[in-house]
């Protein structure tokens, strides 16, 4: 699928604080996504509550449970009097069943037990959380869309390798930014990545860090053409199991996000990873 470039920079995967609270973020680098979290306060996950049970829940990709629990709470007057035209809310009672149509304030609590977000809102069922956590939501489905290409390795020469002789390597999934979008309502957000870096590893426990790397004309005199990108191995593959050598290469994106509610940050890193084998043999010369 063709990807837009854009120049406006963002990715990824979770927001701010109603009250402005400061973002952190966890980054997992083991696995193949790139795992934001909400810290200081803000919902690594939403969990809306009834009288009689869970109405959703929304948990971000990695989080590890529920941060903020919201119910609807029943309002006993539209505004406390003419001065003050906040409603009088019944939060004793607790969390009530909901009408679609009908007005309640929706009161969300974080996991010490802390009142973080109230917005007075007509109860809609498709969508139970009452627009609660819409930024983090819209980042984190952007970021699920985000569709990230496989590493594509070439090498030269492209059949087996020999002890003493450069290998040349080079990717030839294009190098370029690509993005994706989401929206809950009203609010959208976008997530953009790009690639910085490729890294190389060898069994022998060498690593070459590269770019794209530049691709091995066939055409043209090895003299006339050169990389920053190759690596040499200095022994045969043929006692290796299955007589080749494994090479792995891990391609680190970077990426951030943005939002029509809030300003963008970074996420972090994303990285993907592909293998491949290499018969790595040997030429003897013979001198007369």
């Amino acid at each position: 699928m063709k990807r837009r470039r854009r120049n406006a920079f963002c990715v990824a995967l979770v927001v701010l604080s109603a009250f402005g609270a400061m973002l952190a973020f966890d980054v997992d680098h083991v696995g193949a996504e790139a795992i934001g979290r909400i810290a200081n306060g803000t919902p690594e996950a939403i969990v809306v509550v009834t009288r009689d049970g869970t109405l959703g829940s929304w948990r971000s990709s990695g989080s590890s449970g529920a941060r903020w629990r919201c119910g609807y709470y029943a309002v006993v007057a539209p505004q406390m009097s003419v001065l003050d035209p906040t409603p009088v809310v019944d939060w004793v009672s607790g969390p009530v069943n909901p009408v679609r149509g009908e007005f309640y304030m929706l009161g969300c609590t974080d996991s010490a037990g802390v009142r973080v977000h109230t917005r007075y809102v007509a109860f809609d069922p498709s969508d139970p959380f009452g627009g609660a956590g819409a930024t983090e939501r819209a980042v984190d489905e952007a970021r699920r869309r985000l569709e990230l290409p496989e590493p594509l390795p070439r090498v030269n020469p492209p059949d087996s390798q020999l002890v003493g002789l450069p290998m040349w390597m080079w990717l030839e999934e294009p190098w370029e930014r690509i993005w994706a979008t989401a929206s809950v309502g009203d609010v959208w957000a976008s997530v953009d990545a790009w690639p910085e870096t490729s890294l190389w590893e060898f069994e022998d426990g060498s690593k070459i860090w590269c770019d794209q790397g530049t691709a091995y004309d066939m055409w043209r005199r090895p003299s006339e053409q050169q990389s920053g990108c190759t690596h040499t191995f200095s022994r045969s593959s043929m006692w290796s199991s299955g007589g080749v050598e494994w090479v792995r290469v891990t391609v680190t994106w970077g990426a951030e996000w943005t939002s029509s509610e809030l300003g963008g940050e970074p996420l972090g890193t994303i990285t993907r990873s592909a293998e491949f084998p290499v018969r790595v043999v040997e030429a003897q010369a013979l001198v007369r």
